[in-house]
């Protein structure tokens, strides 16, 4: 019996994350994102957090409210000129994992940002990020300043934004 009430409270537990998350949509429009919570939509501007030239896709990864904030993890991915082209980089994409904080009147009160694909910068991650349960993790190569970098995100610590080690790329 105890082990049935362990497994109906993991359950209900996930159901209601679940159930969280599904209240939120996002899409961009122009250099901002439009993020709607129960039917109202909030306009965010963090253009300095977006490396993407034209947004194509954006995905709120985790969603969460704690001690009267609201805590978003965004995926932004876009090309990285305005237009596709023939040129250096006209076909590139940049991506962007965005930690936001925000107040109870939906003002960013802090966001980091970290880029893991960029055409322009160097930058790559082989595998792209692994979310399993709450946790989200991606390793990324900056070829540019020569750094390897691990960043991992706990969503039951949202307060946290993202957990960042760095070390000198090894010499292969």
């Amino acid at each position: 019996m105890k082990y049935l009430s362990t497994v109906l409270v993991l359950f209900l537990t996930a159901g209601f994350a679940f159930a969280q998350k599904s209240e939120y949509t996002i899409r961009a429009r122009n250099e901002r994102l439009v993020v709607k919570y129960k039917g109202k939509a909030h306009t965010l501007a963090l253009k300095d957090k977006i490396d993407a030239a034209k947004i194509t896709e954006t995905e709120i990864l985790f969603a969460s409210r704690k001690d009267g904030f609201t805590y978003l993890v965004v995926d932004v991915i876009g090309q990285s000129r305005e237009e596709s082209n023939d040129r250096q980089c006209g076909a590139g994409i940049e991506s962007n994992l965005i930690w936001i904080k925000l107040d109870a009147a939906w003002k960013i009160v802090a966001a980091s940002s970290e880029r893991y694909e960029s055409c322009w910068s160097g930058i790559t991650s082989d595998n792209g990020y692994q979310i399993k349960g709450d946790t989200l993790t991606i390793e990324l190569d900056n070829f540019r300043e020569n750094i390897n970098v691990k960043l991992s995100y706990n969503a039951a610590e949202p307060e946290k934004s993202f957990r960042i080690e760095q070390k000198a790329l090894e010499n292969k």
